[in-house]
């Protein structure tokens, strides 16, 4: 294969899996995926955890069910624990070994578990652990059999598969429903800056105004009003800069409670209670039709906008131009030229060859000639006004049609605003009855509810700061161009500053230069991510008519089928989640790094009939990297195994029993 693959996975001593087990995982480029399949509970997500926790000393996976999740859980598996003694530890190791055509490095990463004194809680004794985890370790193939260690595994690991961008490659598919939430125009923000590589950028514009603030600071030294000046820029840049922070900060806070907010959304979607549980979902639908509806209502002026410049012209004349299609009849009626004078009647003066004053046209050419150009004359004038009348016209007639137009835009525009309106009122109501003791007789709904009012309250508050924080570092920014401005006026009256002020404008054009650069790589791997994501959608869904998307400037995804837009919230969860697993193959794709993809659960929210279709088109998913999928028996059908079967280089069941899962050939 052209891109890194696992050759094999080895783990040792690691949650559900007793002893040491080898999965082999070579492919190639007519079989290029893998199959792990397992019920749910015997280690599939597992084995995405070992592959993170040595690569990047983590387990990314989480269990759903639990407050604690996986953490809770010593490393060790529990059969090598239950021969421990208080005092005594047992240590496990994950390595995997990668490279293109055969295995070039060795990973590994041990982790040990200890066994502490038992605590009695609840009146029963429990053993009490503790997980470590070591050092990333690296053997290095040179030849043959021939492996030597490596001091840099953290150098190679990054040449493969950087920490910034290894969610894309390895990640979970039931945890991607939420990628595409409300707010989610963040997510595909931050995914398509960390695929760009523009962080060696942003260090280099860094480090171009820190040396630019130090050359600068040399005018401190100089006489007159300059060290003042020199002073007064350095201040504002720095509360440019306490700005900023302040924003970023803000913005952080925003995303805790958002994720505060979503868990508690979660808890009252999975109530007992039928009340709480359908107004929930009621109120899950009200802000996905409220965030398309912000959309439709920036359509809808749009569209107000196109047609106000069109009927703009003919609506505001509409007046002037009946009184002149008035006038023009009346002069074709009248045929108004010199007096008398009508067309008809110098068709007559021709047609006798007599003219009105006796004289024979015969014997006078001068006089026929005169008398042709008359009748030419009127007879062009003549159609000219009737040329002029029909265009006239037809000008009102479809500016009545456009007027129309407008005024359907203006209506659609108030009815959106309207159902705004309606649906925020609605939302209001729902929280009122979700927190009223007389409306719902659940005390848990009830804290819950005074909780998402109050984390409401605060991620509004914070989002109108960070607004008015994006005012404030506009001002300032002007602030520190006025004091740059004067700074260097007073260098320039200076004698024999003329280098230092050379030296900072050329620092100053290159940090330009370099921000430039960084908004047009941005824009291509934008333009990138829309046309791979486009191509990967319409090759994993299961409908029959074709996509189209569009990635806009401000990272919002738009899909467009034969009907027209369809929003991204208004997705079932089947088509959100293709939409997840192809904007992952997009970033993977673009991100410049040839590293094998695993992913959990890919199928999980499909239903049966469409995940049959889906699994006709999967063997094009990322063809030409290896793909790993961990299913459960439930995903992994014997329908969906026969459309795959023929790409499928290695599969494997996951052998549950006793708390222990042993990896076998299916």
């Amino acid at each position: 294969m052209n891109n890194v693959q696992i050759f094999e996975i080895e783990i040792n001593e690691y949650r559900q899996y007793s002893g040491k087990q080898v999965i082999d995982l070579e492919a190639n480029f007519d079989q290029h995926l893998n199959i792990i399949e397992g019920q749910n509970g015997s280690g599939k997500s597992n084995i995405l955890n070992a592959i993170t926790l040595c690569f990047y000393g983590e387990e990314t996976h989480t269990d759903s069910n639990g407050e604690d999740g996986l953490e809770s859980d010593p490393l060790v598996t529990k059969k090598r624990l239950r021969e421990l003694d208080p005092g005594e530890s047992a240590q496990g190791h994950i390595e995997i070994k990668l490279g293109k055509d055969e295995p070039k490095y060795a990973f590994r990463r041990t982790f040990t578990t200890a066994r502490h004194d038992d605590v009695i809680i609840d009146g029963r004794e429990e053993r009490q652990y503790n997980s470590s985890i070591g050092e990333l370790r690296l053997r290095q193939r040179f030849g043959g059999n021939d492996w030597k260690p490596n001091p840099s595994p953290q150098n190679i690991l990054r040449e493969i598969l950087p920490t910034h961008v290894h969610e894309y490659f390895l990640f979970d598919g039931e945890q991607l429903d939420n990628f595409f939430k409300t707010g989610y125009t963040d997510h595909v923000r931050a995914a398509v800056l960390d695929v760009s590589h523009i962080e060696l950028l942003n260090e280099a514009v860094k480090h171009l105004g820190k040396v630019q603030r130090d050359f600068e600071s040399d005018s401190s030294e100089l006489g007159g009003d300059i060290p003042d000046l020199q002073q007064q820029k350095e201040t504002a840049a720095d509360e440019l800069e306490g700005l900023k922070e302040e924003r970023k900060k803000l913005e952080k806070e925003i995303e805790t409670a958002e994720e505060q907010r979503e868990k508690i959304n979660n808890k009252l979607a999975g109530s007992a209670d039928d009340d709480v549980r359908e107004m929930q979902q009621r109120r899950a639908y009200l802000e996905t039709r409220l965030d398309e509806q912000e959309d439709e209502v920036v359509e809808d002026k749009e569209a107000v906008g196109t047609s106000l410049a069109k009927a703009g012209g003919v609506g505001y004349n509409a007046d002037a131009l009946s009184y002149a299609i008035t006038q023009l009849e009346e002069y074709e009626s009248s045929q108004n030229g010199l007096p008398g004078l009508t067309e008809e009647l110098l068709r007559g003066i021709l047609s006798r060859d007599e003219c009105v004053c006796g004289a024979d046209l015969d014997e006078c050419d001068s006089a026929r000639e005169h008398i042709e150009e008359l009748l030419e004359e009127r007879t062009s004038e003549s159609q000219d006004a009737i040329e002029g009348r029909l265009r006239i016209e037809r000008a009102l007639k479809s500016g009545t049609g456009l007027i129309d137009n407008l005024l359907d835009d203006l209506k659609d525009l108030e009815e959106t605003r309207t159902s705004i309106d309606e649906n925020k009122t609605e939302l209001k109501n729902i929280s009122g009855q979700l927190e009223g003791e007389d409306t719902i007789n659940n005390e848990r709904a009830q804290e819950l509810e005074a909780r998402r009012r109050d984390v409401q309250g605060r991620i509004d508050k914070m989002q109108k700061e960070v607004g008015e924080l994006g005012g404030k570092i506009d001002q300032q920014d002007q602030v520190l161009d006025e004091r740059r401005d004067e700074w260097k006026q007073a260098m320039r009256e200076q004698d024999e500053q003329d280098l230092l002020i050379e030296r900072s404008e050329f620092l100053e054009r290159a940090s330009n230069k370099l921000n430039e650069i960084k908004v047009e790589i941005l824009e291509e791997v934008r333009e990138d991510t829309e046309s791979c994501l486009e191509q990967f959608y319409n090759d994993l869904i299961w409908k029959d008519e074709d996509y189209e998307i569009v990635l806009t400037e401000d990272y919002e995804i738009k899909l467009y089928d034969p009907d027209g837009r369809k929003g991204v919230n208004s997705l079932s969860a089947g088509e959100r989640q293709v939409l997840a697993l192809s904007f992952m193959a997009a970033l993977s794709e673009i991100s410049g790094f040839s590293a094998p993809v695993v992913i959990d659960t890919p199928l999980g929210r499909i239903s049966s009939e469409p995940k049959q279709r889906i699994a006709q088109n999967v063997p094009n998913y990322l063809e030409g990297s290896q793909v790993t999928f961990l299913m459960t028996d439930v995903e992994y059908s014997e329908d969906v195994r026969v459309y795959i079967s023929n790409d499928v280089a290695n599969e494997y069941h996951l052998d549950y029993q006793n708390g222990v899962t042993e990896v076998v050939d299916r």
